[in-house]
């Protein structure tokens, strides 16, 4: 059986995704699919977007590139008030006029805590390519994984995601995704918008991408390369690993890690045993991490504000095991 994993995407990743990503081109329009291969390391220089890769092997075949953003509210108004107008192909085109329609880091945190965001699937890209059904399935199996280990954790306020293709669109209703519309661009390509809510989420437990809203709030604060460490780590990367991609001594990441133990040790000292070894306090700590993401989300309260949710979420939040 061959060997999957996922991982967050890289620029080194490009030029094996942007062929995948064909499949999109009469969706997105001829000037849009031009522009792609500058646009994305653009929007990935500026944090705006999020993109997580699955490899076969030991990085030896890209099997899935996926993109995803956070959308401002007035570009996503825009985009919705245009219905014969690709919901990607208008946000896109934002962005390459020099608009800003997808959320900074900084404006992510502060809709987080508000739970106000909304996220959206700009590409998510299978290579099924001498995969047989049975291969294919696992495949997206682990694609969902991996959609779960990028965007669990957030204030989720709605989810949106656009397709071509009429079998992708029977799998994400499965999901429990609804309809929002459709548009049929000249007869090539048929975009299928599709839509879920935290609300939808609330009443609808049991639906697979219920799950992706359902989260508590974080309690540690950890500063945002102290996330970027824990989500290594998480991924299975090496203190040496970290370091050489982030430009970093060895010293530097040890520090880090102690900076870590020494604020979960003020919150919750049950999750770092003293006298246990490095290594035992790692895996006690990135145990609980993985059932807890929303520790590695960008979060900005507004000074002032206890909580900013409402009743009703509250409600969710406090039910989650």
């Amino acid at each position: 059986m061959f060997d999957l994993r996922y991982r967050p995407g890289s620029y080194e990743d490009l030029p094996h995704a942007i062929p995948l990503l064909q499949a999109e081109c009469e969706s997105l329009g001829a000037g849009i699919w031009r522009e792609l291969p500058g646009l994305i390391p653009k929007l990935m220089e500026a944090e705006v977007v999020k993109t997580y890769v699955i490899d076969e092997g030991e990085g030896e075949r890209l099997r899935w590139f996926g993109l995803s953003a956070f959308v401002a509210p007035a570009s996503l108004a825009q985009a919705l008030q245009r219905p014969a107008i690709p919901f990607r192909r208008s946000l896109l085109e934002s962005a390459l006029d020099g608009g800003s329609p997808f959320l900074t880091q900084e404006q992510i945190g502060a809709a987080n805590a508000e739970d106000n965001l909304s996220l959206a699937v700009l590409f998510c890209q299978p290579d099924l390519r001498e995969y047989t059904e049975v291969e294919g399935g696992l495949l997206f199996r682990i694609a969902y994984e991996s959609f779960c280990f990028a965007h669990e954790g957030y204030g989720l306020a709605e989810f949106w995601q656009e397709v071509s293709d009429p079998k992708r669109a029977l799998i994400l209703a499965g999901l429990g995704l609804e309809l929002h519309g459709k548009v049929d661009d000249s007869g090539i390509a048929e975009n299928v918008l599709l839509k879920y809510t935290a609300e939808r989420a609330a009443a609808n437990p049991a639906y697979a991408m219920s799950f992706v809203f359902h989260r508590v709030l974080p309690r540690f604060g950890f500063s945002t390369g102290q996330q970027k460490l824990l989500e290594a780590a998480l991924l299975g990367w090496s203190d040496k690993d970290f370091a050489a991609r982030h430009d970093l001594t060895d010293d530097a990441v040890k520090k880090r890690w102690r900076a870590i133990y020494s604020r979960v040790a003020l919150l919750e000292p049950t999750l770092v045993d003293e006298g246990s070894a490095g290594s035992s306090q790692r895996r006690l700590l990135l145990g609980y991490l993985r059932r807890h993401l929303e520790e590695l989300r960008p979060y900005r309260q507004r000074r002032g504000l206890e909580t900013l949710r409402s009743p009703d979420r509250m409600q969710e939040i406090a039910v989650r095991p």
